[in-house]
């Protein structure tokens, strides 16, 4: 386990300097600002180029009582999200227009032609579509206009000819933006804002809601102060949205009234949304998608017993969403037998390809199973299936990876090695397509490529450095916030060092998992069993551990606790209770 300091050992300082500091280490401008955002953070909806021709052509098309509007709905929680964002507008603002909305039976994204009826007058397409000209212009054609609601990059020339006056696109990445950090529920909600604005609708915050969740769903940076300023004033509003708030209700056990945070869209709702997206039926999806837009709606409650009961949409969301979460775990751990079953790691493998060659995995999981081999072998995982369709007969799947020294960007790595012919996505999660008569060769120069990265030797970038027992503890319950600490804003990691085995408990169904109690918190160390094994045997050790602090909320405890990451045993140094109480 090795360590740096990132910039200063913040356990010496004061809690308010540390805090601001901290901040400017992160990229922070103005932290006092940062921290205490507010409206006029929010740049102007018609700083986007086509805004105005955007809401004068939504208002032009619901001026028509006869016009058929459909909204496209994208295969993630910032594709449902900007999708409920535009059909609550549209709710709002309908004078007996017929309005729908199509979702993706898989994991497609953007527009599918095939699900497009001819009659349709306007399309809107939220969080994806920038780069589908061919699409594009196949429903010009057909009569029917285009708003691209989108932040993805955007690869079009934008000369659509006779065509021009019947597409919008409003992009986040075009340069007139200040933001370019705004996810599509982000665009959906300047959509919004600029359309109530213009034509005196009252606008309804409970956007700001469903913005903040697509938002830090798909990991923007809320180090810019407008996506700050969006996704706090959401968490104030998400109370009125009975789905999403019931999510974070039922994950906080007999605390009634939680008050939502970053962490509970990223922990809670994220992947409580995503795991029907990925297992659900296409008629669960749908339900999942009207929670989002009507949760008082009535509808067939499928709970056992209850079958002949209406009951409103959300809570049927609620629990479908509970169950595919747990189906989700369950496959996983499935897949991760049947690989585990075949592996062969050879001593100059640098990473884990396999080859799902019976169609035995649950594909649409495969990024968390990827995940769960990376977190248990330590090392790249790239995992894949055969993919036919037309003239393309490829090795397709997904790829996971970590930052250590020496490998700066996994997907920058495999673009460049022989046989890779795309690798798309984040630098260490990706989705990646392999010649499947170059596989060999493929491994071979991945090894190769791989040769001098040690994913044995972590380097962690540390903030806060201290003796388990000289915790400044104000300090360590800063890096435990959750109102301030994202994705683009890390939260501060801490090494603390000379952690006793004198007083702790084992958890979980197998004793695998290890809690110390240090006086005023406890250090959490999860799958060990090596050391609960060993503790129960009754050997003792001191360890030096680097992690994250947080709070736990389990039963409104609120007890501070440190999260350990990584870890090094060390020679045991009996300790007094005094030590302990400090």
């Amino acid at each position: 386990m090795k360590y740096q300091l990132r910039t200063k050992n913040y356990n010496n300082e004061t809690v308010e300097l540390a805090l601001h500091d901290l901040l400017i280490d992160r990229g922070i401008k103005h932290p006092l600002e940062w921290l205490q955002p507010n409206y006029s953070y929010e740049h102007s909806p018609m700083l986007f180029k086509e805004m105005r021709k955007g809401i004068e052509m939504l208002k032009s098309t619901i001026s028509n009582s006869e016009a058929s509007i459909m909204v496209v709905v994208d295969s993630d929680l910032d594709g449902y999200t900007s999708g409920a964002i535009i059909l609550n507008l549209l709710k709002l603002i309908q004078r007996g227009q017929d309005i729908n909305f199509v979702l993706h039976p898989n994991k497609e994204h953007g527009i599918v032609l095939e699900d497009i009826p001819d009659d349709v007058d306007l399309l809107i397409v939220p969080d994806a579509g920038s780069s589908q000209k061919a699409e594009h212009l196949k429903l010009l054609e057909n009569g029917t206009k285009v708003i691209i609601l989108d932040h993805h990059e955007m690869v079009n020339d934008m000369d659509y000819g006779q065509y021009q006056d019947n597409i919008v696109i409003v992009n986040s990445q075009e340069e007139d933006y200040p933001n370019h950090a705004l996810s599509g529920a982000g665009v959906a909600l300047k959509f919004a804002q600029a359309y109530c604005e213009r034509y005196g609708v009252p606008f309804p915050n409970k956007l700001y809601a469903l913005a903040a969740c697509g938002i830090v769903a798909d990991v923007m940076d809320i180090g810019e102060l407008e996506n700050k300023q969006i996704v706090m004033t959401g968490l104030k509003y998400l109370r009125e949205h009975l789905f999403l708030y019931q999510l974070i209700q039922d994950t906080h056990y007999n605390n009634e009234d939680p008050e939502p945070t970053i962490k509970d869209i990223g922990w809670v709702i994220g992947p409580n949304i995503n795991a029907i997206i990925r297992l659900g039926t296409q008629e669960q999806k749908n339900m999942i998608f009207k929670s989002l837009v009507s949760p008082m709606l009535l509808v067939p409650s499928s709970k056992r017993g209850e079958e002949d009961q209406d009951v409103p949409v959300y809570q049927e969301a609620v629990r479908l969403c509970k169950n595919a979460k747990k189906r989700q775990t369950t496959a996983v751990d499935r897949s991760i037998r049947i690989i585990e079953s075949e592996l062969q790691i050879k001593d100059t493998d640098r990473a884990i390809v396999y080859v799902d060659e019976n169609q035995e995995l649950t594909f649409e999981l495969s990024g968390l199973i990827a995940n769960k081999l990376l977190s248990q072998y330590n090392r790249p995982v790239i995992l894949l299936r055969h993919f036919r369709q037309g003239n393309v007969d490829e090795l397709r799947g997904s790829a996971r990876g970590k930052s250590v020294e020496g490998l700066d960007n996994l997907k920058d790595t495999l673009s460049g090695i022989t046989g890779v012919q795309k690798a798309e996505g984040h630098a260490f999660a990706f989705g990646v397509g392999v010649d499947k008569d170059m596989l060999s060769e493929f491994r071979q120069h991945l090894n190769l490529a791989l040769s001098s990265v040690d994913f044995n030797v972590n380097l962690y970038m540390v903030d806060l450095i201290a003796k388990y027992n000289e915790l400044n503890i104000p300090m360590a319950e800063v890096t435990a916030r959750e109102d301030i600490w994202g994705h683009g804003v890390d939260k501060p990691v801490a090494l603390l060092t000379d952690i006793p085995t004198d007083q702790y408990d084992f958890m979980g169904n197998e004793q695998q998992h290890l809690k110390i109690n240090c006086g005023k918190y406890d250090v959490l160390l999860f799958n060990v069993p090596e050391l609960t094994e060993q503790l129960s045997q009754g050997e003792k050790f001191d360890l030096d551990a680097v992690g994250e602090f947080s709070v736990d909320k389990s039963f409104n405890v609120g007890r501070l606790q440190f999260v350990v990451n990584d870890f090094e045993l060390k020679e045991y140094t009996s300790k007094t209770v005094w030590d302990l109480v400090f």
